[in-house]
């Protein structure tokens, strides 16, 4: 058990993810047999979406409810992740201001986050690392930058 790292899910936190994931997947979000995920979808859903993401959360105050909606768009774009492979290269502003809102989020305290210190921060760091990983090691031409979150 030492080894394993949660993330508790609230019922805010769990509706913010399922609403990143239809922000994300748009029409397909309720796919049950095939996805169809091509070049565009990491510009016109993963890109896009990241750019209107990042204006909600700056018109947002409160700081548990930025987390909620960080993690839910980067948990969703992790589990799609055909963007980091099938692109044309353009995505590092992206990368790169997703690990600047990470970075700043992860200055704030647990209490502003909403989150727990024992489960939720670890579980969240782990996740991140994964992502980072992920990431750093996709096929992309060209190869995409560090995801720096720390």
């Amino acid at each position: 058990m030492d080894a394993l790292r949660f993330v508790l899910v609230t019922k805010p936190r769990a509706a913010a993810i399922d609403e990143m994931r239809e922000f994300v997947l748009g029409d397909q979000v309720n796919e049950s047999m095939i996805m169809s995920f091509n070049t565009s979808f990491s510009y016109n859903a993963i890109m896009d979406s990241f750019f209107q993401l990042k204006k909600k959360l700056s018109s947002m105050r409160k700081w548990d409810q930025k987390f909620d909606k960080l993690y839910g768009f980067t948990f969703t774009i992790h589990q799609f992740d055909v963007w980091m492979q099938d692109n044309e290269g353009g995505l590092n502003d992206m990368v790169l201001g997703l690990a600047k809102l990470w970075k700043n989020m992860l200055k704030k305290s647990d209490a502003d986050l909403g989150i727990d210190a024992e489960y939720t921060r670890p579980g969240v760091m782990c996740f991140l690392e994964e992502f980072k990983e992920t990431i750093e090691q996709a096929y992309a031409e060209p190869s995409f930058i560090r995801f720096n979150y720390e």
